[in-house]
């Protein structure tokens, strides 16, 4: 696509086909078997080059999990944040998302992009057919939201999205009873229309987080 639009000559470009599921060893093979007479190089500086490439990667996702950790912890439990689930080309694009996060900031809402939270670990055996790994992670991510009383979810959609229509049954389904924003932008969405749905679930959230505390004093209360 990119080469079509930009009208670049074929033998400019590289465009393997990468499986990145498969085993690094395999994975060497792979992409040296179509590029490397392009590149002129061997396939030992090819596999070098990929393990290079996901030693950083690896340790990119570990900061990204402990800053995640980090913001989570500092937080006050009566303070919410708002943890953003989507697509990567919705939630990094501000051009896509209409700035979302610069919205949200604008507000006094904080909020935390998925990528930030390690949820390998929560269970999802409820969901066995949910076999796009991003949807997986959606739903774990949605699941680990729930549990946890000062999170609260938005997940960032587009209009006509196949895969995400499925999704968001179980998002909804996961989330039961409590609060979050599903935002479904296209091509006609306006920053004004995304502001008036933020500010309104911004006091959802914010009526929410008060009649908790509302609801703990009673209980102490009672308690004495």
């Amino acid at each position: 696509m990119v080469r079509m639009a930009l009208e670049l000559d074929p033998s400019s470009v590289l465009s393997p086909v990468i499986h990145l599921k498969y085993d690094p060893e395999l994975l060497a093979l792979e992409i040296s078997g179509q590029i490397q007479s392009k590149l002129g190089v061997s396939g030992a500086e090819i596999k070098k080059a990929l393990y290079h490439a996901l030693d950083r990667h690896n340790r990119f996702v570990t900061e990204l999990y402990r800053r995640g950790q980090k913001i989570l912890e500092d937080r006050d439990p009566d303070e919410p944040i708002v943890v953003v689930t989507g697509r990567p080309y919705n939630l990094y694009d501000e051009r896509l998302n209409l700035r979302l996060g610069r919205n949200l900031s604008k507000i006094g809402v904080t909020a935390l992009p998925m990528d930030f939270i390690d949820v390998s670990s929560v269970d999802l055996s409820d969901f066995p057919s949910m076999y796009w790994g991003l949807g997986a992670q959606i739903l774990r991510v949605a699941r680990f939201i729930k549990e946890r009383p000062n999170c609260f979810g938005l997940h960032l959609t587009n209009f006509g999205c196949g895969p995400d229509s499925f999704i968001e049954h179980f998002y909804k389904y996961i989330m039961g009873d409590k609060a979050y924003l599903i935002l479904e932008l296209d091509e006609h969405s306006a920053v004004a229309g995304v502001m008036t749905r933020l500010e309104a679930y911004r006091n959802v959230i914010e009526n929410t987080m008060q009649k908790s505390r509302s609801d703990m004093n009673l209980d102490l209360r009672a308690a004495n």
